[in-house]
This record gives structure tokens, sequence and C-alpha cells, in this order.
């Protein structure tokens, strides 16, 4: 037993030698060939962005790295690379100890260098089936199981003449489109097809995409307004995955877009209380006497601001906001 350890030891102390102290130099990460049937979907590795298939990536061997695969008409892929540990590696590592002072074994097992990762990772995506889609399911899946099996907002008198089925089947094609678009950069096409989506079945994943878009075209007040909607939504136990990643997807963006968002203050002399017969207008459109004076958030771009009352009238201001920019306005009327 003695002499089989002896050996042991030598031939991992001349493998250690002849490597030139390779344990510590192997690379902490591996370069993976992604791919998908059908190709051109998105994959999103690990925490880099997505991409469209096939591609290669460098993916680290120590901690776990998700893949999430994405394609229009497709149901989404989860899974994860796969990696496996190097037992004769981690031999090594501890045999050669006592002539390396365990330098190897500390190195490797911070550095993840004791895993095999698979070079090549295949998502295989399966059709949305028209009676479970997961990114056009009814608005009852997403809410607690208790719930009314109901859309959150009331429907028009159009949609709720459809059946159920051929509002799950619109929904369907109508975000199928929509993504489409949106991977185009073209979201101010993408964004009522996803509000039509989400009109047949509120649910997260139409949320999600209504956000981002009305976010890309500048409507920040209204995508924010979107993200609380999403982020406040109740899942059910059984609610989809991929609803749950929409709405974590939502809580880590919406912070980002609050920043963005401007505000304007408009500002009367005299006091708005004193004035009689006061109509305030913003781009041509009445605003309640209540909300002057307040800094009130509003999207990006051009405003004209006009202000009258019983036997006066200020001048017309005109501005633009551009975005995390709070602006006051003062008009001041008079005969």
């Amino acid at each position: 037993m003695r002499g089989t350890f002896l050996k042991l030891a030598v031939a991992a102390a001349m493998l250690f030698t002849s490597t030139g102290c390779a344990a510590v130099f192997r690379s902490p990460k591996v370069k993976v060939h992604m791919e998908s049937d059908p190709t051109d979907a998105q994959a999103t590795v690990g925490k880099a962005g997505a991409k469209a298939t096939p591609f290669d990536i460098d993916v680290p061997r120590r901690s776990t790295t998700p893949v999430v695969v994405e394609k229009a008409g497709y149901a989404p892929h989860h899974g994860a690379v796969k990696k496996n540990l190097n037992t004769p590696w981690v031999v090594i590592d501890i045999l050669t100890c006592p002539f390396t002072f365990c330098i190897p074994l500390v190195i490797d097992a911070a550095s993840g260098a004791w895993r095999d990762v698979t070079p090549r990772y295949s998502a295989k995506l399966e059709a949305a089936s028209n009676d479970g889609a997961p990114e056009a399911v009814p608005a009852s899946s997403a809410a607690p199981s208790n719930a009314a099996s109901a859309p959150s907002a009331a429907p028009s008198d159009a949609v709720a003449s459809l059946s159920e089925s051929e509002r799950k089947a619109t929904a369907r094609a109508a975000y199928i489109e929509g993504v489409e678009l949106q991977q185009k950069n073209d979201c101010a096409a993408a964004l009522p097809k996803f509000e039509a989506a989400e009109k047949m079945f509120s649910a997260p994943t139409h949320l999600i995409r209504i956000a981002q878009c009305q976010s890309a075209t500048g409507k920040l007040v209204d995508a924010y307004e979107s993200y609380e909607k999403l982020t406040r939504m109740p899942l059910g136990k059984d609610a989809p995955e991929v609803f749950r990643k929409a709405q974590e997807d939502g809580r880590r963006e919406m912070p980002a877009l609050k920043p963005r968002i401007p505000s304007l203050r408009i500002q009367l002399t005299p006091a708005p209380e004193s004035l009689q017969g006061l109509v305030v207008t913003v781009n041509g459109s009445p605003i309640p006497n209540e909300l002057v004076g307040i800094a009130r958030p509003v999207n990006p771009g051009k405003y004209r601001i006009t202000a009258e009352a019983a036997g006066k009238k200020a001048s017309p201001v005109e501005l633009e906001l551009a975005e995390g920019v709070t602006k006051s306005v003062d008009l001041k009327l008079a005969k």
C-alpha cells in the first residue's frame, strides 16, 4: 500500500514538473459553441447579453452558467452549460501538495480549474403549442389560484365577443409579430402589437415588452407605469417560469428608468387661487389647476404652455425637455 502511494506521488510530481505547474495555469474559462435548432435564435449565456445563434462564447469553469434561448413562435428554452468535476486533476493537486505548498490546490479550487466544460451547447426549440404557449397565457395563469379566471382589465365589447381560444391565438400572433419587430429595433411598430396582445390576455411577458418599447420610443412615464404594473402583478404557484423571469427582468430594468424621466413645474403669477376661470394648457390640452406648482413627471419632448383667466392672459411659453431634466416655467397673467 505504501509503495503504491509512493509511486503515485512520484508520478504526480513528475507530471507537475513536466507540465510547468499546469494546474495553476489552467484557463478559468473555456470557449463554448452555442447553437440552436432552428438557428438565428436569441441566446443569453450567463450574464452576457443576448446574441443570435450560432456563436462562440467564453464560459467560466467555476460557477453555474444558465442558458436561455428564445425565438418568436417557439417556447423559450432554459438550461445550463454542462460542467463535470475532473477527478484526476483534483488528485494531482492533492498529491503534489508536499512539493508545491498546496498552491495549485488553492488556486484551482478558487478558479474552478477542477471542472471540465462541455465545449458545445445545442438547444432544440419546441414550437409554441396552440393551447399553452408561454408567451400568450391567459391572465388567470398569472393570478393566484383562488382568483377569478379573467383578464385583469375589462375587455371591450369586440374583444369579449371572441372565444377564449380566439383571444389566445390572436394574442400569440400579435406577440410574435411584436417580437420580430423589436428584434429589428423597430419598437414604434412593435409597441401596438404587444399592446394588442396584452388587451387580449394580460401577461408579464406582454408587459415587459410593452415597457421596453415605451422606454425605447421616449414614452418614459408610460414605461414606468407598465413596469409598476408588471412588478406588482401577483403570480400563482403554478405560473410559468417565463412569467417569473419577465417579472425579475422588470424589477432589474425599472430602477434605471426613473432617473431618465424629466419633470415640469408650472408657476403662475398671480396665484391660481386668486384667478377666476383659469385654464392652463400643455400642448393644447387643459390640465387640472391642482397641478399648478407641482413638479410632475412628463415624457421628453417639446412643450407649449398657455394660461388664461377671466380678463387675463399669459404669453405662451415653448420649451424642449431632455431626459432627466427638471424645468420650471413661470407664467405671468396680465390684462
